[in-house]
């Protein structure tokens, strides 16, 4: 393997022959998947002294605009960061640089550039403890934030690949797996003067790149807001259209994830997105018609998370100011701006609750034409936010006044799930949660139909990423080959699968956690909110749910090894919940209250003991291997060994108290 490479390494320096060295290239790549970096260091060795060739490679492609060829030679890189660290250990920080150095480079080809910042991500995301060490982060926070300034006449909303939408794709993600002392604080320091500046594209990207960083340094953005606040005000009054929409942007962006401290400055903010608002809708038919139609949409969307994060008392004062703006786009032929619109309106009712009555049943008459749309994915687009939306209206104005539209909602909802359409499924578990809080046991007779529903979705098979070898492949069976510099054993599935094999992976890796190289599903997405809904119907309609009970505790049970953290929270949060709920009802029916104290004053029923006899050894058994701390804290109090309940067996688990569980 050794003499190979040093082969390779000579070849992959023909300067006479561009098509052999990027072949070379891909070869090497190629190389990886069976090279065994612990049992050979001679060869991980020669394959690290190719990657200043490769460098040089796709330098030379670049510089001559072979776009075909630089696209092959991103691609190597690309795997190469997806494959053992050390691979590319020798050189990262190097290749760093480079791949700096060519995204700011406005010189070169749009689609290099773009493909420089995409490693760039990749490298912080599967390598940010290397990126952390380098110290790199506000270089690549200022590089990207330059980069920014490029996005022209372009909208924020573009959802074409280029390197100023790139590069904010690059923001937002070192501000996820970055320190703030690397990203958010760089951030702050150099945008002061980008707002400032007398070109509007400067003035637009230091908004908007703040506006990527909210998310994931939340807690640090917070103690700043008194900087910002101003910086905000005074964009939102920008002579300039494209500055004005991306400062609405880092509005809705701040108020997502700093709804409370953003709601404190209510009086200053609302009143600057209605002029904005107003202004837009008084200039619509002009020349700049569709940038202040981004103008009204970006209002709504602004107002929408603003509203959220205030009080009753303050969201109530901006009702008669806000639905009578937003109620004429229900029926705008834009359908985002109708969903805007919409969405912004549900959010108003939520948080001012009795105040919207006097425009509940306007809203209702024009919202329920919506409600069983279906003839493309717009109008299902559209569908699952008006849900939405009459699910926050249900829980303002309660269960009486909604009470006409509750069936029709309903059997719609159990229709979305039918439609092939994710967001309306998921729409539809939301919705039955509101509505089970909203009408706790009258909401007896949709169970059945809900109840189905949700276990057909914990049903779902989700794909493996397994991989699958043929018959030519039968005699590594029970053998260890090594595959992405992995080691991996060849199983035999059995018979009735197709005569294929399947390769279990060894767990016993370095560093480079094989779960950093997966993607979560969206059916375990789907599963995480399904499992999440259980709990809250079973908890409101309490009684009712018996019939439906077992069924549902067996099939959470099954997801609480999920390999997805979230599904593995919501099982154990709502295994503990149907215990509590069970609990409450034993007591409804004579069993003694709970009383606190050892040894045991109150007796559990048979039926709890079973339950919890489950329950509890489910919770151990995942606990012992929880490296998920939000999982872990799902996880009632109890005593941290089990053995505590091998000498106190009459405790288990009838030793908690059920309102802990809730």
């Amino acid at each position: 393997m050794s003499a190979m490479l040093q082969l390779f390494t000579k070849t992959i320096q023909d300067p006479e022959n561009a098509e052999v060295r990027i072949n070379t290239m891909l070869a090497l790549s190629e190389i990886c998947m069976v090279l065994d970096t612990d049992e050979d260091p001679q060869s991980l060795k020669a394959f690290q002294d190719t990657i200043p060739h490769m460098v040089r490679v796709l330098q030379q492609a670049v510089d001559d605009g072979e776009e075909d060829r630089a696209m092959q030679a991103f691609e190597v890189f690309n795997k190469l960061l997806s494959y053992e660290s050390a691979f590319l250990n020798a050189h990262f920080g190097d290749l760093m640089q480079f791949m700096m150095q060519l995204s700011a480079n406005t010189e070169i080809d749009d689609d290099s550039r773009s493909q420089a910042l995409s490693f760039l991500m990749q490298a912080v995301r599967y390598r940010k403890l290397k990126v952390q060490g380098l110290r790199i982060g506000e270089q690549l926070t200022t590089t990207s934030l330059q980069i920014v300034t490029e996005l022209g006449e372009l909208s924020a909303e573009d959802e074409d690949i280029t390197p100023a939408r790139s590069a904010l794709g690059l923001l937002d993600i070192l501000s996820e797996n970055l320190p703030p002392s690397q990203v958010a604080v760089p951030l702050l320091r150099a945008i002061g003067p980008f707002v400032q500046n007398p070109n509007a594209d400067y003035r637009r990207a230091g908004i908007l790149a703040l506006g990527m960083c909210v998310e994931g340094a939340p807690d640090f953005i917070s103690t700043q807001l008194a900087e910002i606040l101003p910086m905000v005000l005074h964009l939102l009054e920008d002579p300039e259209v494209r500055v004005r929409s991306a400062a609405l942007n880092g509005v809705a962006r701040l108020a997502d994830d700093l709804a409370e401290e953003m709601g404190k400055e209510h009086a200053r903010l609302i009143p600057a997105l209605v002029k904005n608002f107003d202004l837009a809708m008084q200039q619509l038919n002009g020349p700049a018609g569709d940038e202040n139609l981004a103008i009204i949409k970006q209002s709504c969307m602004a107002i929408d998370s603003m509203i959220e994060g205030l009080d009753k008392e303050d969201a109530s004062k901006y009702v008669g100011e806000l639905v009578p703006r937003l109620s004429p786009l229900f029926q705008h032929p834009e359908v985002k701006v109708q969903i805007s619109a919409i969405g912004a309106t549900g959010s108003i009712a939520s948080a001012s609750e009795e105040a919207f009555m006097p425009f509940f049943e306007g809203t209702m008459q024009t919202l329920g034409q919506f409600v069983s749309i279906k003839d493309s994915d717009d109008e299902l687009e559209l569908r699952g936010v008006v849900c939405d939306s009459l699910g926050k209206i249900a829980s303002a104005v309660g269960a009486e006044a909604f009470q006409p539209y509750v069936t029709p909602l309903m059997q719609a909802s159990e229709e979305a799930l039918h439609l092939d359409h994710p967001r309306l499924r998921e729409t539809s578990y939301i919705l039955w949660s509101t509505m089970s809080k909203v009408y706790d046991d009258k909401f007896a007779p949709y169970l059945a139909g809900v109840v189905k529903g949700l276990i057909e979705c914990l049903q779902q098979d989700e794909s493996e990423d397994g991989v699958t070898l043929g018959e030519e492949a039968r005699e590594l069976l029970g053998q260890e080959v090594t595959i992405a510099g992995k080691k991996v054993k060849i199983a035999d599935i059995g018979a009735g699968a197709d005569d294929d094999t399947t390769i279990d992976i060894d767990d016993d890796d370095d560093e480079d956690d094989w779960d950093d190289l997966g993607a979560v599903t969206a059916v375990a997405m789907e599963k995480e909110i399904a499992v999440e809904v259980i709990g809250d119907v079973l908890t409101h309609t309490r009684g009712h749910f018996l019939p439906y009970f077992q069924q549902c505790v067996e099939a959470v049970l099954a997801l609480v090894d999920h390999h997805f953290e979230g599904v593995r929270r919501s099982a154990i949060g709502t295994l503990w919940r149907g215990y509590a709920s069970l609990w409450a009802m034993a007591e409804d029916n004579g069993m003694a209250k709970w009383q606190s104290g050892l040894p045991l004053k109150v007796q559990a029923t048979d039926d709890l003991m079973k339950l919890g006899s489950l329950i509890m050894t489910a919770t151990l058994a995942l606990w012992q291997d929880e490296v998920d701390r939000y999982v872990s804290n799902y996880f009632p109090f109890f005593p941290s060994t089990s053995s505590y309940y091998d000498d106190h067996s009459s405790l288990h688990p009838a030793h908690f108290d059920a309102q802990m569980c809730t």
